[in-house]
């Protein structure tokens, strides 16, 4: 009969345990490093948003009633024209609406961003999420289901 508390028996528990934690450390690693993907399905159009876990992280937390957004309306109009105003494309764009939105799928942890509609010449649609913290991220835009 063999010993199962024999230092080899020991050692080799050991390894194959401190294996399986690195193994599993790495997976989360792994999955973490992927983008949430964030859809908002708005009229005819479908909005998606990737965020990485540390930007959805890096929200404070906002329930609403409990004083005031982390970010203002102010702010995120600002972070938006000084986005706009860096790129050729978006230069004549205007803002034609602005949403606080929660973090679909995130929203247990209560974290919310502007969502950004903007007007380009000739009625063309494009849409931006303004993270608090100042984050600008453009997002895409399908055809609705």
């Amino acid at each position: 009969m063999t010993n199962c508390n024999s230092p080899g028996n020991r050692m080799t528990s050991r390894i194959s345990t401190l294996v399986l934690l690195v193994g599993l450390t790495a997976g989360r690693a792994q999955a973490s490093a992927l983008p949430a993907e964030v859809v908002e399905n708005l009229d005819e159009s479908r909005i998606v948003l990737y965020l990485s876990e540390p930007q959805i992280e890096a929200m404070p937390a906002w329930r609403p009633g409990e004083g005031k957004p982390p970010m203002s309306l102010e702010e995120a109009v600002n972070r938006t024209l000084a986005w706009t105003g860096e790129r050729d494309l978006y230069k004549d764009a205007s803002i034609y609406e602005l949403k606080y939105k929660p973090v679909h799928n995130y929203e247990a942890l209560d974290r919310w961003y502007y969502l950004v509609e903007l007007r380009l010449p000739g009625g063309r649609k494009h849409f931006l999420a303004v993270l608090p913290g100042g984050a600008v991220i453009p997002a895409i835009q399908e055809p609705g289901r």
